[in-house]
């Protein structure tokens, strides 16, 4: 006997795909602060907030949290895909808060608007919590990290080649790489500033920056 599928693969309607997710246990609270029944959500980062939370969120700009209410604004389908594709707020939260330090603790649904924008920047905009692999710095300025990320990867690849015992000859090339990835582990969700998902891959010597649409396996 087939199993049946479940309420988030099944055709239906966007509002009732949207609905179905919230309703999850992991949803019911706000990812931020755990305020329940949270209206809001960040579509770009993929959970549900509230709306002292909320307000924090459009502070920090639509390069990082692009924030729809669940009741009262339009979604497009994309944007409901990204958030089931995320999972919700558990599976966003295991990332974005893998590594909390002592110390700091989440604020709670009475929490003042400064211990909440405190946290949320910490968590969003600094990358504190995350693990280190998946960091992504900056220097804080719009459309500035995938040329800082570029200018990483070829000052990496420009040393390795630099203190090489061989003496080879490189050429570089511009134009379309077609890769199939089988499996990725520890993809970075986006582009912190641009909400381009990217993944970095590492070709023998040689490094690429893909900046597609990638998902995580």
């Amino acid at each position: 006997m087939s199993q049946r599928p479940s309420a988030l693969t099944r055709p239906t309607s966007s509002k009732r795909r949207l609905k179905d997710l919230l309703l999850q246990k992991d949803n019911r609270v706000c990812a931020d602060c755990a305020s329940p029944d949270p209206k809001w959500a960040s579509t770009n980062i993929g959970v549900f907030i509230c709306l002292k939370c909320c307000g924090v969120h459009r502070s920090l700009g639509t390069h990082i949290s692009k924030v729809l209410s669940v009741t009262l604004d339009e979604w497009s389908d994309d944007e409901i895909d990204a958030m089931v594709e995320v999972g919700g707020n558990a599976s966003a939260n295991s990332i974005y808060e893998a590594y909390i330090p002592e110390g700091i603790s989440k604020p709670g649904a009475d929490a003042s608007h400064e211990q909440r924008s405190k946290f949320i920047r910490s968590k969003y905009e600094r990358q504190e919590f995350l693990k280190p692999s998946l960091r992504i710095l900056s220097n804080q300025k719009k459309g500035s990290l995938k040329t800082s990320l570029s200018n990483k990867i070829t000052d990496s690849f420009r040393s390795s080649s630099s203190t090489s015992q061989k003496s080879e000859g490189m050429v570089e090339f511009i134009g379309m790489l077609k890769v199939k990835v089988i499996k990725g582990t520890n993809l970075a969700i986006r582009d912190m500033l641009s909400s381009d998902p990217y993944v970095v891959l590492n070709l023998g010597k040689q490094l690429v920056l893909l900046f597609r649409k990638c998902k995580q396996v």
